[in-house]
């Protein structure tokens, strides 16, 4: 059986003997810890040495690359040149192929993570690889390295300015022993606090290896996130003590066992080699490939149960008489009719500011409490789409990081501002916090009501397959969340009408949801007109700004409209013309828990919109992540969020016109009138 003796030169009680399984093969893995005694792990290489296949040691400090040279410390030589028979690697060459990658790819997919964040590093020097990635990202650097080894009280700034350092200080470097007694003190409960430390801890990010991290003290972690090669299951555990609020670990998880570290994993593929020549960075690679390796980069909520979550969102007036809800203009209201013109051009020149908090929203799935942080711009939706859009992304992204500074881990686009531009996708590139539009759930709740409300009706027949045996039309189709809906729909009706101004996209439409959904008969026009009046279903999602995209005395009695448009497609006088038609808001839904709002978002006690619903539920699932952008919806994030919405306790409010809840008496009258109106209804006329 091979053989790998493990060395952890930094610690000391974690010796085992344990059999581990690799490419088919039972390994045997011995460790010891020798806490900085060089004579011990000198006399464990001389013991070991011809006995084990490879030596693998941890927690030495890696050959550090500067301009112009190399440094290597004189005990690191000194042990890894010891062995006569035994091959001894520290991990560097896995670390310096894998952590580079795997921390590419965790940018590209969440790119929000590092964007604009500060960066501190206890000591770059340590953690080159990850330093010199990082460079490519839009970050600011804290590079400790001066106060970590010499206790200097400064700061570095830039790759640059470490090479300097380290090539003017590497003499002084060799003279000092590998010792726990020389690290600096990382206390940020010192009175009074140097300047170097304060700025330090300003970092929104914390790099470091495990090594060093174990040595130290970890209050100042409380609240930060933590980018580590390696996390140990007692330093996991240690991090959850002092509430970090997340950890990112770049290690490959490929052995099942605690003990695996980068020079452990090294040593096991060392073993694999049938040359017995040293691992290269091209071996590295090849076994990426023949293995097809996947990078994992493991984000680890470090202390999901013991701090509240924070998420935001960003609303605006929906209408020149909402900017008078404002608690700071309540007193103009009486009189606000006239001044409305110039309020909602004045007031769309101020910048966005911090509105208000939503609170007591606690999961029904995990007990899990989120808080929401409300932010509004001032545009009304005729202002946002009027204006540049540039004007408008600059405007959220100030928002996006004034809520990432109050601890938000994920803001929401509400209404018209997530439909400027390219709906939220340039926000999201520069924003420090994932931004989602919340369409998903929006179109989620669309259906949930428009189910309700059908139901409630009683019109349409289903048959055996629960397929509803009717029309319905989406006005809208081309939309994001139109789109959505009208897959799901055809899925569950007979007969499906899109319209939409460009015919084009209707027609590319039309084709994928044939595909999806074979049965359904698929019908396409620009305008509605013509496809009204046999209509059971419509729905409504259209940026029309309040102009008229249906008339409504050409529908159907007994129709359900579903009007999703923020503001109404379908006016409240011209919903009053057809008492026989149910013209009912989509889109609002309630929140689980005890929840205490001071803003005023236009609706009622816990009910919110399903975009802020969506936030806050990928808070309370931790899935802080840019889960709806752009204009195309995906259908499995639709399914997806509203599993999280069952599961979490988000549901479907009363269902909502006008004029607020209607009630089961009001969809019994409506019903009443829809049947004698059929009696007499020609659609012809």
């Amino acid at each position: 059986m091979k053989h790998i003796l493990s060395i952890v030169y930094s610690q000391d009680q974690v010796h085992f003997d344990d059999i581990i399984f690799f490419n088919g093969e039972n390994i045997r893995l011995t460790q010891y810890g020798v806490n900085f005694n060089q004579d011990a792990a000198l006399g464990l290489i001389d013991r070991y040495d011809g006995e084990v296949d490879v030596i693998a040691f941890s927690g030495l400090p890696p050959a550090i690359r500067y301009k112009g040279g190399l440094f290597i410390h004189p005990t690191v030589e000194k042990l890894k040149g010891r062995a006569k028979h035994s091959m001894i690697v520290d991990g560097q060459t896995l670390k310096n192929v894998y952590i580079p990658w795997t921390l590419r790819r965790f940018h590209q997919e969440v790119p929000h993570f590092f964007s604009r964040k500060k960066v501190s590093f206890y000591s770059g020097a340590l953690n080159k690889p990850l330093l010199e990635v990082l460079s490519e990202f839009d970050v600011k650097f804290c590079l400790s390295d001066p106060y970590f080894f010499a206790k200097l009280p400064f700061n570095l700034k830039s790759a640059e300015q470490l090479d300097y350092f380290i090539k003017f200080s590497a003499p002084f470097f060799k003279n000092v022993d590998l010792k726990k007694t020389y690290l600096s003190d990382f206390d940020n409960r010192r009175v009074p606090l140097p300047r170097n430390l304060a700025e330090f801890f300003e970092g929104d990010i914390f790099v470091s290896n495990e090594t060093t991290l174990r040595l130290l003290d970890l209050e100042h972690l409380q609240g930060k996130s933590l980018l580590l090669d390696f996390c140990s299951p007692d330093l996991m555990a240690r991090l959850k003590k002092v509430q970090v609020r997340d950890v990112l670990v770049c290690m490959p998880q490929l052995i099942d066992h605690p003990g695996i570290n980068f020079g452990v994993l090294e040593a096991v593929l060392q073993l694999f080699r049938k040359d017995q020549q040293r691992l290269t960075e091209n071996d590295v690679i090849k076994w990426i490939d023949d293995f097809d390796i996947k990078t994992q980069f493991n984000r680890i909520e470090a202390n999901p149960g013991s701090m509240q979550s924070k998420f935001a969102f960003i609303v605006h007036p929906l209408g020149a008489s909402h900017i008078f809800k404002h608690p700071m203009l309540k007193f103009l209201k009486p009189f606000s009719k006239p001044i409305e013109p110039l309020a909602e051009d004045l007031v769309s020149r101020t910048p966005g500011f911090f509105y208000g908090t939503i609170k007591g929203i606690r999961s029904e799935k995990n007990g899990k409490e989120v808080e929401g942080l409300i932010y509004t711009v001032t545009e009304t939706p005729r202002k946002l789409l009027e204006k540049n859009p540039a004007t408008i992304y600059n405007k959220l992204i100030g928002l996006c990081r004034k809520a990432s500074d109050a601890g938000a881990g994920i803001i929401g686009l509400g209404a018209y501002t997530k439909i400027v531009g390219d709906a939220g996708i340039t926000v999201a590139n520069q924003s420090p916090i994932p931004v989602t539009t919340g369409n998903s759930l929006s179109a989620c709740a669309t259906l949930w009501a428009a189910k309700f409300a059908l139901d409630k009706i009683g019109f349409v027949k289903r048959d055996e397959n629960k397929m509803y045996k009717g029309k319905c039309m989406v006005i809208g189709a081309t939309g994001s969340i139109g789109a959505v809906s009208a897959k799901v729909l055809a899925q569950q009706w007979d007969h499906l009408v899109l319209v939409a101004p460009r015919a084009y996209k209707l027609l590319e439409l039309r084709e994928e949801i044939r595909a999806l959904a074979p049965h359904c008969i698929v019908d396409v026009a620009t305008t509605p007109e013509g496809h009204a009046i046999d209509c059971d279903l419509i729905i409504t999602t259209t940026s029309s700004r309040g102009e008229k995209i249906l008339d409504i005395m050409s529908v159907r009695p007994g129709c359900v409209i579903c009007d999703v448009s923020r503001p109404f497609d379908i006016k409240e006088e011209d919903a009053i013309k057809r008492p026989d038609v149910m013209v009912i808001a989509s889109g609002e839904v309630q929140l689980p828990g005890h929840v205490q709002m001071n803003v005023d978002l236009g609706l009622e006690g816990k009910i919110v919109y399903a975009c802020l619903a969506e936030t806050a539920l990928l808070a309370m699932e931790g899935r802080l992540e840019c889960f709806t952008l752009g204009r195309n919806i995906s259908f499995e994030k639709v399914l997806e969020i509203d599993r999280m919405a069952r599961e979490h306790g988000v549901r479907l409010s009363c269902i909502m016109g006008h004029n607020g809840f209607i009630t089961d008496e009001e969809f019994e009258l409506c019903k009443e009138h829809a049947v004698k109106s059929l009696k007499t209804w020609n659609p012809g006329d």
